[in-house]
């Protein structure tokens, strides 16, 4: 009889499981303890990490569809204290594959404050969610159903905020830019800056060099390109001028920069995205026909203003606008189309439409409540290993 071949410990963790998908992996923690001290340990969630970035089925990452909560009537006049049965439908997010085929729904837990709904990015399977005053702030990883709440700043007039990836030191950073004081007639208000670091679980102050005026009216940036986040800035330059520019802040040296628009066309409203990895600038432009007319550029070599390449340009409706861009270009617009369809257990159903640029060709995906983001994502462990001290349910 011959024996049963046991395959190696080391093989199983090295080989084999960083390839499984999460929920496959977030199960075997059961098997033994020391299972699972090694999947909840940061250096198997970042190789696991890294296996999905080199995996050729999953190097094009997924994308979130991001719908907010929907308030009724009645508790509008209810109450300035929303309880979760006073939302007709919570914060959904629809994840659908590169091709844009939907593969799930993630409803955000009522452990949320029911105003969080805005993402303010995604980065390695997390996502930053704060609501319109910042305070709470919250990193979720919908694959593993867990998140972390952020300690919370003073109640400043907030302006943008940002999340990113510091590769240098395996850590996340979100970065808050806010206002001391009220604009007025005589003066802008004074924009200051401060970092929070999962690591460290606390906020610190950073300076901003620059003579910064003010921010586009954003609630967030996930336009991170070259370990840099990026926003649309009025900066003052010499003699009193100010020019809307690129702001940037690097995650590893803490800094911000500028960077220069392209020059051409009508610049409001302008978004920011990552395009097959550059950094591009997305503006309208006039148009005598009826609807927008959209002009889309790339910084082929980052941080150089003369690599500005008008990659294309796109008409959609007055009703439509641009919510997001696919790695490879294609335009993600939210439409003011719906749908009655009685496979989705009967209703209206909203419709998001997916544009190559170059044929024109379009895929609609129907998303249950009113999109008004989108962005990528891939599943993953991270904040596996953070610890229920750190306020994690």
């Amino acid at each position: 009889m011959s024996q049963r071949k046991h395959v190696p410990y080391d093989i199983i963790i090295i080989s084999i499981l960083p390839k499984l998908p999460v929920k496959s992996i977030v199960r075997f923690r059961c098997v033994s303890k020391l299972w699972d001290s090694t999947i909840t340990s940061s250096d198997f969630i970042s190789t696991h990490l890294i296996s999905n970035n080199n995996n050729n089925n999953v190097s094009d990452h997924g994308y979130l569809i991001h719908m907010p909560n929907v308030i009724t009537k009645e508790a509008t006049y209810s109450s300035s204290s929303l309880s979760s049965s006073s939302l007709s439908n919570p914060v959904c997010l629809v994840a659908c594959d590169p091709k844009f085929n939907k593969i799930s729904e993630y409803r955000i837990s009522s452990d949320f404050s029911i105003e969080c709904s805005n993402i303010v990015g995604s980065c390695n399977g997390v996502l930053c969610l704060a609501d319109s005053s910042w305070n709470p702030t919250y990193l979720w990883n919908p694959s593993i159903r867990k998140f972390k709440s952020l300690p919370c700043l003073s109640r400043y007039q907030w302006v943008s905020a940002g999340f990113a990836y510091q590769s240098e030191t395996n850590d996340y950073k979100v970065i808050k830019i806010y206002s001391t004081s009220e604009p007025s007639i005589k003066r802008h208000a004074e924009l200051q800056a401060e970092v929070y670091t999962l690591s460290s679980d606390e906020w610190r102050r950073v300076g901003i060099s620059l003579n910064l005026i003010r921010l586009k009216e954003s609630h967030s940036s996930d336009t991170f390109v070259s370990g840099a986040l990026h926003w649309v800035a009025w900066i003052k330059e010499d003699f009193g001028i100010s020019r809307k520019k690129i702001l940037s802040f690097d995650v590893n040296n803490e800094k911000f920069g500028e960077i220069a628009i392209p020059y051409g066309g009508k610049i409001h409203p302008e978004i920011l995205a990552v395009i097959k990895g550059n950094l591009a600038f997305i503006s309208s432009e006039f148009c005598y026909a009826p609807g927008i007319r959209y002009g889309v550029w790339v910084m082929g070599e980052y941080g150089v203003c003369e690599s500005w390449n008008k990659l294309f340009t796109l008409r959609l409706g007055g009703f439509e606008s641009i919510i997001g861009c696919t790695r490879h270009g294609e335009v993600i617009v939210k439409t003011a189309k719906t749908k009655f369809d009685a496979e989705l257990q009967g209703g209206i159903y909203f419709v998001v439409v997916i544009i190559d640029p170059v044929t024109l060709d379009e895929k609609e995906l129907i998303v249950p409540h009113f999109p008004t983001k989108a962005t990528t994502f891939v599943e993953s462990l991270v904040l596996l290993d953070e610890n229920p001290d750190k306020k994690i349910s």
